[in-house]
């Protein structure tokens, strides 16, 4: 079993409890009424049992105050094995597999190849996201429609070098077809993640147009420029990388723009991933028991105790 509170704000107000009891201990009990000329003839008479108790009234009060904060936290319980994963994520991978994305980097593998083993890894993390794949040069081509089958998924990715495309990079189609992917899709979080080493260079549809269509539909472009250097501070993109459209194509979706190495491939597309599991929350029972009742019931269980103690078992005299 696992308690959670719906409004943990609330207990907050525990402290507010502490220091009335910290007050009302320290303030002592209260000056006796009736003086009488001489008690040394009591002086060897013990404490009654009344006297002994008489600070019981004052704990239940405070005990049922406590309470009553508790209820207002609304305290709930769950069975760990009623747990439901975090909502899945419908994505779409766009893939540059441009001449320039086959050129090889350090190492001797290429920035595709790399690219296409990070996104293995990546695919091999999934548990409940439907994926999509898009590969573009000159023209944007689907691969993948959005599917739960990881392992079929696995070889398209694979085969993504293999299309025969005009050389070019189609950046803004690429997206369209993206989007499209995800136009009629339920999910809570709905984003595209694109990769390229070039500059658009097909005019039939900008990025930013297509940025704006996504922005229409409630979807966000995660954008990654490879470069083959790591991304440093005010540093000079290379030439056929366009910063600046990735970065604005990021924003206007609530995004993010990434420059990374071919390396460091892996590091964003666990970033991403973070950052999309953070907007749609942590896991969540799929059934609680409310605990707020019982928390209340006990509280007007010391009430009524402290009442019929205070009117008739330790009634003062006035």
């Amino acid at each position: 079993m696992n308690l959670q509170f719906d409004w943990p704000l609330a207990l907050v107000l525990l402290t507010v409890v502490l220091l009335l009891a910290v007050w009302q201990f320290r303030s002592g009990a209260p000056r006796p009424t009736l003086r009488l000329s001489n008690l040394s003839g009591a002086e060897g008479i013990a404490a009654s049992w009344r006297v002994r108790i008489r600070w019981l009234p004052v704990v239940l009060r405070l005990a049922a105050i406590a309470l009553l904060i508790v209820a207002v936290a609304r305290p709930q319980s769950g069975q760990a094995e009623s747990v439901l994963p975090q909502e899945g994520i419908d994505i779409v991978l766009v893939l540059d597999t441009s001449t320039s994305m086959r050129q090889p980097v350090a190492g001797g593998e290429s920035r595709l190849e790399i690219a296409q083993r990070v996104l293995r890894r990546f695919v091999a993390e999934r548990e409940t996201d439907r994926l999509g794949l898009v590969a573009f040069r000159s023209r944007s081509f689907v691969l993948s429609p959005l599917t739960v089958d990881y392992s079929a998924f696995q070889s398209l990715v694979d085969g993504a070098d293999d299309l025969d495309l005009p050389n070019g990079t189609a950046i803004g189609l690429a997206l369209t077809d993206a989007i499209n992917l995800l136009r009629d899709s339920k999910a809570e979080s709905r984003i595209v993640i694109l990769l390229s080493d070039g500059e658009n260079n097909r005019p039939e549809v900008e990025p930013t147009a297509a940025a704006r269509i996504a922005q229409a539909l409630g979807v966000r472009i995660y954008t990654i420029g490879v470069t083959d250097v790591a991304s440093v501070e005010g540093s000079p993109a290379p030439f056929q990388l366009n910063e600046t459209v990735l970065r604005t194509v990021a924003e206007l979706t609530d995004g993010r723009y990434f420059r990374a190495a071919p390396e460091a491939l892996g590091d964003v597309y666990d970033s991403i991933d973070s950052l999309e599991r953070s907007r749609i929350g942590p896991e969540r029972f799929a059934s609680v028991d409310e605990l707020a009742p019982y928390a209340l019931g006990l509280a007007l269980a010391l009430i009524a105790l402290e009442v019929v103690l205070s009117t008739f078992v330790l009634r003062r005299m006035p």
